[in-house]
């Protein structure tokens, strides 16, 4: 059996419910996922989100949400526990998963996916399928440092090499799931950069109506046929938009640090943009995007905590210098 999942808090659960809404329009035979990293609010009917099942992530794995709460910020956390569900759902009756990030339209079938998972363990979607342009931001240098591969969508069978594969990631993201790129970790994204070098059967899913989002517009043009929307020609259709970074408070700013599309000059994604608006006001974004969540530390909490493991280190090497010092005086050096 096949099931396909999500994971944020009650805050982004407008971004959820388009997410499977749209997903279920086209897979009405796989069952959809909400992994909510949050607690139960009074404000929310749970039951209206268009998910098959809600998971509650505190529930599932309390221990490991209270060890690393205060050290990962909640879009952190988010990634963090998303190789623990995998190996969880494994346990359950399906042998094939499909993670969705919740900030995804779905505007037709995953074919290529399905098609794809008959020989292969793993799919992945790259960040970009040509190079892009050498002015503005991100360029294919700056993606570079974030993974080749784009992990708002990821395809896993469970196999006997997959199931090692993600023990190991998941080990690799409760240690450095952090987005520090000066360390080069990026959330839980860069590990799959091992998938093809680690697995047998990794297919690179290199249709350009997947994954379509701010960092490869440089390649894909949405063409809108009587509200049927195709990638470059009428042969392409689009499978997903990736809405990454976008805020529609922010228009014409389609994502906070894109310095080379905005709504204003590509007029081709506007249609696209209109939508997801209309779908997220629709699904109480304004109101749910109000609620604190609870889990992940916050911005002056991670300050601190990055102060005081400076003022650690410093006290660390002042240290190690002084012992140096001693044993120079001493002789021992």
């Amino acid at each position: 059996m096949t099931l396909a999942f999500t994971i944020c808090a009650n805050n982004y659960l407008a971004h959820a419910q388009t997410l499977a809404t749209s997903f279920k329009k086209h897979h009405p035979e796989i069952s959809f996922y909400i992994a909510i990293l949050d607690e139960p609010h009074d404000s929310i009917a749970y039951d209206e989100l268009a998910a098959d099942q809600i998971v509650w992530v505190a529930e599932l794995f309390p221990e490991l949400i209270e060890e690393l709460k205060d050290t990962y910020n909640i879009a952190e956390l988010c990634t963090v526990v998303k190789p623990k569900l995998f190996a969880h759902f494994f346990t359950k009756d399906y042998d094939t998963i499909l993670y969705i990030d919740p900030d995804i339209k779905v505007f037709s079938c995953f074919d290529e996916v399905f098609s794809a998972l008959q020989a292969n363990q793993v799919v992945l979607t790259p960040h970009i399928c040509s190079p892009t342009g050498e002015a503005g931001h991100p360029q294919d240098k700056d993606l570079m440092r974030t993974g080749i591969y784009n992990l708002g969508f990821l395809a896993l069978k469970k196999t006997a090499q997959t199931l090692p594969f993600i023990e190991w990631w998941d080990k690799r993201v409760r240690a450095y799931g952090f987005h520090d790129l000066k360390k080069g970790f990026f959330y839980d994204q860069i590990w799959l950069g091992y998938a093809p070098a680690f697995l047998d059967r990794v297919f690179i899913l290199r249709h350009l109506g997947y994954n379509v989002a701010n960092w490869n517009l440089h390649e894909r043009k949405i063409i809108n046929e009587e509200e049927q929307y195709f990638v470059n020609d009428t042969r392409t259709p689009l499978v997903f938009f990736h809405y990454s970074h976008f805020k529609m408070e922010n228009l014409p700013i389609i994502a906070s640090y894109n310095q080379n599309f905005t709504i204003d000059n590509r007029p081709d994604i506007e249609p696209i943009f209109k939508l997801y608006i209309s779908d997220l006001i629709d699904n109480k974004y304004n109101d749910l995007k109000k609620i604190p969540y609870l889990y992940g530390n916050k911005n002056e909490i991670k300050k601190e905590t990055k102060i005081n493991h400076t003022i650690k280190s410093r006290l660390k090497r002042a240290l190690a210098q002084f012992i140096k010092g001693v044993k120079i005086l001493f002789g021992k050096e």
